[in-house]
C-alpha cells in the first residue's frame, strides 16, 4: 500500500503496530479485534478462521473475532506460544473529529495469562528468567497466577535439574553472545523464549528492581544478597513482567531461595519413566501417580501437592514434621473428616488475587475472594486439638485478620451485576457521592414511572405508553385512534404504523439529568471498584498467608485420606543410606488390581547389598517391583505415607531411571543411543545417596554387545567405590547372575513362577536367588500369539540352546551368537548323533549316502 493510500485507522494501526511488533496486535474496530498483514495471516492458520481483505483496492489481509468472544480466542493464541497486545478504543466514536482513540490495554503472554481458561487449575504457570558467567547460572521463576517467586544461583548443569519437570511456559535472556546458552536446550525445547537488552540483566539493575519492588534495605531476608546471578535473573524477570502487565503485582510479596540441598531431585527421564504426573502412553491417564494420591479438594492445594512430589524434600526434620501432621489427622477420623469438609470447594484465594492486583477482576471474583475469607476461621477451627506444629501453624495463620474482607462486605452489593458497565455493583451506603447520584438516578427514574400516570390523566388518553430505546431515549407513545387529544406542548418525534411517538421538553430535561446522573454514577462505582481492590491487593500479604495455609491443610487432608484408605504406612526417615521396605505395594498398580496386587520385601544396603540383579519372565513383575521401590521413597521424602507395612527411607539426593526404550527420531536418537545417553548420564552424576533403576539395559543392539555393556555397566557400578549407588537391575541376561559370586554387595532376586505341564503361573513374588529361564515363550503363547508360531519357536530355541551348548564361551558370557531366524541345519541335524569311534563301514557308507540326499534337497 503507498503511503498516500493510508487510511488514517490504517496510519493508527501501524504507529501501535510498530512499538510491539513481536506480538500479534488485537486492534478493536468497534465489537470486533481485528489483525492486518502478516498478524492476520498467522491467525488465521492457528484459530481457522477465515483470512479476508479490508480494501478490494489496496488489499489489506484482515482476520477478526468478536470482542465477546475474545477470551477464547486470546487463549488459544496463547496455547500456541504467541504474545498478544490488546489494543481498545478508549473513547465513543463521535466523540473525536478524526479516528477514534485507541490504546493498548493489555499485554498477555504464555506465561504471565491471568486467564482461567489458559490456566490448568491444579499446575502451575511459569516464566523463567536466566543468564550466565563464569561457568554458573543464575535463575528465576515466577508464576504471576500466584505470585509465587523463586531464584537459584548453580553451576551451570545443575540448571536443567532445576527446570525438569516443571510447567515453565516462556522465558526471557539476555540479548548477548551466549545468551541464549543461559538456558539449557533440554529444558527449553519449544519454549517461546524473548531476547531482552543484557544491561537488564546487570546485578545492579536486578538489585534496584528487587528493592524498590519488595520496598526493603537488602536482599538478606531472602538469602540471594551473596548470589549476583541470581539477583540479576530476579530482576530483570520482575521488571519484564511489571511492563509487560502495567504494575499489578502487589501479590508478589517476597522471592525464595531453591537451595539443591535440600531437595530430591528428579529428572526429566525419571519423572517421566515413573508415571509421575502423565503416564507413557496418553490414552492410558489412570496409570500416572498423582491421579491415585492426589484428594486435594482445592486448586491451591493440588498444585501445592505437585511440587511437593516434584521436588521431594531431604530435610529430615520438615519431613518429619509433615508425617506429624499427617498422622495426627489418620488418628483422629473426625478430625480428618471436618478438615476435608472445612476446605471443600473453597475459592482460589492465590488465582482472584493476582486478577485483584492485575485490574483484571470482577464483582463476582471479590465476593468469591470474601466468602473463602470469611471459611478460614472454620478451617481453624476444625484443626483443634491438634499438636502437630505445620497445623497449628496454619490453623494460626488462617484467623489472622485482614481488611480485604471488611472492604468486599462493606463495599460490594452480593445482589448486583457480575461487571461494572450497568452500575449497581457498589453497596449503598459505602461512599455519600456514589449515594447522592443513586438518589438523583433513582429518583428520576421514579419520576419518570409515574409520569404515564399522570399523563394519561392530563391528557384523557387511558392508552397513553412511557417508553425507551437506545436511539430516541424516553417517549410518549399514543395509538392513531386518539391523536385527536395529543396536548399542544407535545413534540413529535417518530411515525409508527399505528401511532405516533413524543416528548416534552419537560421529558428531555429529565432524561438528560438521568442519563447524566447514571453515566457519572457508573464511573464514580469504577473508582470505587479500583479503590476496593487497591485496598485489597495492600493486604496481600495476610491474604495469601491465609491462602498458603489453606492450600497446606488440604494437602495434609488429603495425603491423610488417602493413608487411611489404601492401608498406607509412616515412613521412618534416617540419615542413614538404607532402602528397607516390608510388603511394599505399586500406589498405582495395587489401586487398578485390588486385592489382587501381591507386596514384595526390598533391602538395599550399599556395604552388603548395593545392587541387586533381577530375573525372570516378562509381566512376572520386575518393572512394577523396581519402579515400587523409587516411588516408595518419593511419596515418604515428599512427607506422605507409603504403601507397605513397614519402610525405612534413608535420604535420597537422586533418582535415576533407565527403563523402556524409545527412539527420538526427531533428533535423529536411535533407540540404543538415547539408551546409552541416559546410562551414561546415571554413571557419571549418581552418588552413593542415589537410586539408580535399570530395566533391560542393552536391548537396543546385538545379544552380545548387549550383554556385554549390561555386565560392564553392572561392575562399574558395584567397583566405584567414590559412589555405591543402590540399584535395582532387572535383565533377561541370566549371564550376569554370575557377578554375585565375585562381588558380594550384589545379591540376586527372581520372580517365582509355577510351572504346570506346558503352562507357567505368575505369582508375582519376588524371592532371593538366580532365575535360570525367561519363559519367553510361554510368555507370547498367554499373548495370543497363533500356536503355529509358538510351535515353530519351541523348535528354534531347542536348536538355539544345543547350538550354545555345544560352544566354548567366555566367562560370564554367552557361546556363539546365532540368528534368531536361523532354521535347523539338516546336515548337523543327520550328524549330531553319529559317534566316529564306534560306526561300522557299512554304516558309514550308508550315512554318506543319506547326507548325499540330504544335501541334494537342501540344494533345491
Amino acid at each position: 500500500m503507498k503511503p498516500h493510500n493510508i487510511t488514517p485507522l490504517m496510519s493508527q494501526y501501524r504507529e501501535i503496530k510498530s512499538r510491539h511488533p513481536d506480538g500479534i496486535l488485537l486492534f478493536q474496530v468497534g465489537d470486533f479485534y481485528e489483525t492486518f498483514y502478516d498478524d492476520a495471516r498467522e491467525v488465521s492458520r492457528i484459530l481457522g478462521i477465515a483470512l479476508t481483505s479490508r480494501d478490494k483496492k489496496n488489499p489489506v489481509p484482515l482476520a477478526g473475532v468478536p470482542i465477546h468472544a475474545a477470551e477464547g480466542y486470546i487463549d488459544r493464541l496463547l496455547k500456541a506460544g504467541r504474545k498478544v497486545v490488546v489494543c481498545d478504543q478508549v473513547e465513543k466514536p463521535g466523540e473525536s473529529r478524526t479516528v477514534v482513540r485507541r490504546e493498548v490495554t493489555d499485554i498477555v503472554t504464555p506465561g504471565t495469562s491471568l486467564s482461567p481458561a489458559t490456566l490448568s487449575e491444579k499446575e502451575n504457570n511459569y516464566i523463567a528468567s536466566a543468564v550466565s558467567g563464569g561457568g554458573r547460572t543464575g535463575l528465576a521463576l515466577l508464576d504471576v497466577s500466584t505470585g509465587e517467586f523463586q531464584a537459584a544461583e548453580e553451576e551451570t548443569p545443575a540448571i536443567e535439574q532445576l527446570l525438569a519437570g516443571l510447567p515453565v511456559r516462556e522465558a526471557i535472556v539476555p540479548d548477548s553472545p551466549g545468551g541464549r546458552g543461559a538456558l539449557p536446550s533440554r529444558a527449553a525445547g519449544d519454549l517461546p523464549c524473548e531476547l531482552l537488552p543484557a544491561f537488564e540483566f546487570s546485578e545492579e539493575e536486578g538489585r534496584r528492581v528487587l528493592l524498590s519492588h519488595f520496598g526493603t534495605s537488602g536482599l538478606e531476608c531472602f538469602g540471594i544478597e551473596d548470589r549476583p546471578l541470581a539477583v540479576a535473573a530476579a530482576g530483570a524477570l520482575l521488571a519484564h513482567v511489571l511492563r509487560l502487565r502495567g504494575g499489578g503485582l502487589d501479590h508478589v510479596t517476597g522471592i525464595r531461595l531453591i537451595v539443591p540441598d535440600d531437595t530430591l531431585f528428579l529428572d526429566h527421564e525419571t519423572l517421566r519413566n515413573l508415571e509421575i504426573f502423565e503416564p507413557l502412553r496418553g490414552d492410558a491417564p489412570e496409570a500416572a501417580l498423582i491421579g491415585h494420591v492426589d484428594r486435594t479438594r482445592t486448586a491451591a492445594g493440588g498444585r501445592l501437592l505437585r511440587s511437593w512430589l516434584l521436588r521431594p524434600s531431604r530435610v529430615v526434620r520438615l519431613i518429619e514434621e509433615r508425617l506429624d501432621a499427617i498422622e495426627s489427622l489418620t488418628t483422629q477420623p473426625a478430625r480428618l473428616k471436618r478438615l476435608c469438609e472445612a476446605v471443600r470447594g473453597l475459592p482460589d484465594i492465590e488465582r482472584i488475587l493476582s486478577r485483584i492486583t492485575a485490574g483484571k477482576a470482577g464483582p463476582r471474583e471479590l465476593l468469591s475472594l470474601a466468602d473463602a475469607l470469611e471459611r478460614a476461621p472454620a478451617i481453624a477451627d476444625a484443626c483443634d486439638g491438634s499438636e502437630a506444629a505445620l497445623i497449628t501453624d496454619a490453623a494460626g495463620a488462617l484467623r489472622l485478620q485482614t481488611d480485604a474482607l471488611r472492604l468486599i462486605r462493606n463495599g460490594i452489593d452480593p445482589g448486583g451485576p457480575p461487571h461494572l458497565r450497568d452500575g449497581g455493583v457498589i453497596r449503598r451506603g459505602f461512599d455519600d457521592a456514589l449515594d447522592g447520584l443513586i438518589d438523583d438516578t433513582e429518583g428520576g427514574k421514579r419520576w419518570i414511572a409515574s409520569l404515564q400516570e399522570s399523563e394519561r390523566e392530563r391528557s384523557g388518553i387511558p392508552s397513553l405508553k412511557v417508553g425507551f430505546n437506545k436511539v430516541f431515549g424516553y417517549y410518549l407513545e399514543v395509538s392513531r385512534a386518539h391523536l385527536d387529544k395529543v396536548p399542544p406542548d407535545y413534540i413529535g418525534k417518530q411515525t409508527l404504523v399505528n401511532s405516533q411517538r413524543y416528548i416534552t421538553e419537560t421529558l428531555k430535561e429529565r432524561e438528560q439529568a438521568i442519563l447524566s446522573a447514571d453515566a457519572r454514577r457508573i464511573e464514580l462505582e469504577r473508582e470505587i471498584f479500583e479503590r476496593i481492590c487497591a485496598g485489597i491487593a495492600a493486604e496481600s500479604t495476610p491474604v495469601l498467608a491465609i491462602a498458603r495455609s489453606a492450600a497446606l491443610l488440604d494437602v495434609f487432608s488429603s495425603l491423610a485420606e488417602c493413608a487411611v484408605e489404601r492401608d498406607f504406612c509412616r515412613p521412618s526417615i534416617t540419615e542413614s543410606n538404607d532402602l528397607v521396605i516390608s510388603a511394599g505395594r505399586h500406589p498405582v498398580v495395587e489401586d487398578l488390581a485390588g486385592s489382587a496386587f501381591i507386596p514384595n520385601d526390598l533391602v538395599l544396603r550399599p556395604d552388603e547389598r548395593q545392587l541387586l540383579i533381577i530375573t525372570g519372565p516378562n509381566m512376572g513383575g520386575k518393572s512394577t517391583y523396581i519402579r515400587q521401590a523409587a516411588l516408595i521413597a518419593i511419596l515418604a521424602q515428599a512427607g506422605s505415607f507409603v504403601p507397605a507395612s513397614r519402610a525405612q527411607i534413608g535420604i535420597l539426593d537422586r533418582v535415576f531411571t533407565r527403563v523402556g526404550s524409545s527412539d527420538n527420531l526427531a533428533r535423529g536418537q536411535s533407540t540404543f543411543l538415547v539408551e546409552m545417553a541416559e546410562t551414561a548420564k546415571i554413571l557419571h552424576q549418581c552418588t552413593s545417596r542415589s537410586l539408580v533403576l535399570l530395566d533391560e539395559i542393552g536391548r537396543g543392539t546385538s545379544t552380545l554387545d548387549g550383554l556385554s555393556i549390561a555386565q560392564a555397566v553392572a561392575e562399574y557400578l558395584v567397583e566405584d567405590e567414590t559412589r555405591r549407588p543402590k540399584t535395582l537391575f532387572a535383565t533377561h541376561y541370566h549371564e550376569l547372575t554370575a557377578l554375585a559370586d565375585r562381588y558380594p554387595r550384589v545379591h540376586n532376586l527372581r520372580v517365582d513362577v509355577k510351572e504346570w505341564g506346558e503352562a507357567i503361573i505368575f505369582l508375582y513374588r519376588i524371592v532371593e536367588g538366580a532365575g535360570d529361564k525367561s519363559y519367553g515363550i510361554h510368555v507370547a503363547k498367554l499373548a495370543g500369539l497363533p500356536d503355529a508360531v509358538v510351535e515353530r519357536a519351541r523348535t528354534i530355541l531347542e536348536t538355539l540352546e544345543r547350538e550354545r551348548q555345544g560352544s566354548p564361551a567366555s566367562p560370564g558370557l554367552p557361546g556363539r551368537q546365532i540368528s534368531l531366524f536361523e532354521r535347523p541345519d539338516p546336515l548337523r541335524e543327520a550328524l549330531a548323533g553319529v559317534d566316529p569311534d564306534r560306526i561300522t563301514p557299512m554304516e558309514a557308507l550308508e550315512l554318506i549316502s543319506r547326507l548325499r540326499a540330504v544335501l541334494s534337497e537342501t540344494l533345491d
